[in-house]
């Protein structure tokens, strides 16, 4: 009897384990991509601020930005990445 009971209390354990494992997981996994959503949006916010303000180059917070503009387009740049580009037609 008292061998099941051991086994039962294992078993439980093992499940409890399980299921704190898969938790942590995914709560691992949710962090990463808050992180980055939170940096593609600085790195969306500064876009749009070196836009406005005309400048060719911006940093702020360890984000940088570069703006390449010619007659019809705007493209901006983060770590020689086009974050967004922009026609004028």
């Amino acid at each position: 009897m008292k061998a099941y009971i051991l086994l039962e209390s294992l078993i439980a354990l093992g499940l409890l384990v399980t299921i704190t494992s898969l938790i942590l997981q995914q709560i691992n996994r949710d962090q990463k991509r808050i992180a980055d959503n939170l940096q593609r949006q600085e790195v969306m916010n500064l876009a749009i601020m070196a836009v406005q303000t005309k400048q060719d180059s911006l940093s702020l917070n360890g984000v940088s930005v570069k703006v390449v503009r010619d007659e019809t387009t705007i493209a901006v740049y983060h770590d020689q990445e086009e974050v967004i580009s922009l026609v004028k037609e």
